[in-house]
């Protein structure tokens, strides 16, 4: 016998209810129950590998906190399997605080000792140190310009107390793992913000002849493409085991579901869709990703939302149209931008019948998003805003040369210059040096609002196009917003 027929509108209103958090604020603890993981992020906590890379919106912050949690992190160590994780020693080296810290310094901390002269290496280490001596019978809070202070009068001694830090844990059995993150708010322009990041990574690659200290560095997609950021010895040692921090649609269909499991409303409704339509297995218990059975979560959404973006094949598939036209150019889509799409196409009316939405909802979620996560790029990347309002109403894919001629006509570069005159971070950083069009274009693709096609022409993905008012030659495209 089959199992009831469930409730769509209980889950239309669930995901309608989504709360889409805002970005991640220093300090902020993450609860258990917040928190899916992904089987893509394994790597993130593998206490050898150092360095992460993501976009804005990928997870960075949320998995620096993540880390600060006793509790999630023995959750983390049991799923993923790092076994380090439940006897590691989580501390804050940097995460933009203004807050005052034991351990980390403060944003004007930073920039004080830097514009004081003080060697970025040196500022760094005396962090180390201060975070070493809590493990040590004569540790003390200090300042850190007095630990500063103790370290130019004695070079030796970050090594000497590195060192017997790490005896006292290997004897403990622990570890500490210092996490950094929003490492673009070391200063206010990128030549400061490169000397600091430059001095960090050095200094965690020499951590690497610790046992029992780490480092784990979240850093933005832009920095990481900076080559000069990596020009000192067995910098690839970093580079070649980073961790790209990016979501797979499977993982983004997880993160829905699971938002939907963690609803009261949904969450019986879905289990028995679920059962009545054999694909149980789908279902992320627990948040443990369910990566294994994408045919089974297919099904599932299928008949969440409909198998098609119309009424066949034509318009092209739901569960693949999603992710694809919700991506930039990297091929990635941000875990909010997806969420918001859901959100969206469930408050669209009129609800359908026999599904929690259908793909007119989708098409306007798929526009919400669009405009939100512009808006999100826009916040860490102004300079994307008058780089895209120049290509308005212009024909993409377009020659290098074209996009470089309307640039240089609508003074694009003179204006990303002049906005961020009082705040020189808010430029590209590929600004320090040579020419800045190509800088410009350099930037749009590591961020992923441009591509670069093999035939040398420039694109810029549907996701930020539309928003953006940019054409499209040919293909079917996201239809407009109407009104």
């Amino acid at each position: 016998m089959n199992a009831p027929e469930p409730d769509f509108s209980a889950i239309r209103a669930a995901l309608a209810a989504f709360e889409l958090s805002p970005r991640v604020e220093p300090n902020e603890m993450i609860p258990v129950e917040r928190a899916f993981l992904p089987e893509g992020h394994r790597g993130v906590f593998d206490l050898r590998r150092q360095l992460v890379v993501g976009n804005r919106g990928m997870g960075k912050s949320f998995w620096t906190h993540a880390l600060l949690s006793p509790e999630l992190r023995s959750r983390l160590a049991k799923v993923y399997g790092h076994r380090l994780l439940t006897s590691a020693d989580v501390v804050v080296g940097f995460n933009g605080s203004d807050k005052v810290s034991p351990t980390a310094p403060t944003i004007d901390e930073v920039t004080s000792l830097l514009a004081r002269g003080i060697d970025p290496e040196l500022i760094w280490r005396a962090v180390l140190i201060r975070i070493a001596s809590k493990y040590l019978s004569d540790g003390a809070d200090k300042p850190l310009g007095d630990v500063i202070v103790g370290l130019q009068g004695d070079p030796n001694r970050y090594s000497v107390v590195l060192s017997a830090a790490d005896d006292e844990l290997a004897r403990r059995g622990s570890t500490i793992l210092v996490v950094f993150d929003a490492l673009d708010r070391l200063g206010r322009d990128w030549d400061s913000i490169r000397r600091l990041t430059q001095a960090l990574l050095s200094l965690a690659v020499g951590l690497q002849s610790f046992s029992s200290i780490r480092m784990k560095i979240f850093m933005r997609v832009d920095q990481f493409s900076d080559q000069d950021l990596f020009r000192f010895p067995d910098s690839s040692k970093l580079v070649n085991d980073h961790v790209n921090l990016i979501w797979r649609p499977t993982e983004l269909y997880g993160l829905l579901l699971f938002e939907l499991l963690r609803n009261d409303t949904s969450r019986e409704p879905l289990e028995m869709l679920a059962q009545r339509e054999r694909v149980s297995e789908a279902l992320p218990r627990a948040g443990v990703d369910s990566w294994a059975y994408v045919g089974a979560q297919e099904r599932l959404i299928n008949r969440i939302a409909g198998e098609f973006m119309g009424s066949n094949k034509k318009r092209g598939q739901v569960y693949t149209w999603v992710p694809l036209h919700l991506s930039d150019a990297a091929h990635t889509c941000s875990p909010r931008s997806f969420l918001i799409a859901w959100k969206k196409a469930a408050e669209h009316l009129p609800p359908p019948e026999g599904r929690a939405v259908d793909h007119l909802g989708l098409l306007d979620g798929v526009r919400s998003a669009s405009t939100s996560r512009l808006l999100e790029l826009y916040e860490d990347y102004p300079w994307i805003k008058p780089a895209l309002a120049a290509l308005r109403r212009q024909f993409v894919p377009m020659e290098r040369e074209q996009l470089f001629e309307i640039w240089e006509s609508q003074k694009v570069i003179k204006a990303i210059r002049g906005s961020a005159s009082a705040e020189p971070r808010y430029t590209p950083v590929k600004f320090l040096a040579g020419d800045q069009l190509s800088a410009l274009l350099s930037s749009m693709r590591d961020v992923g609002v441009m591509e670069e096609r093999a035939n040398g022409k420039i694109n810029v993905p549907d996701i930020f196009r539309v928003e953006a008012e940019i054409l499209r030659k040919g293909g079917v495209g996201v239809p407009k917003r109407a009104g």
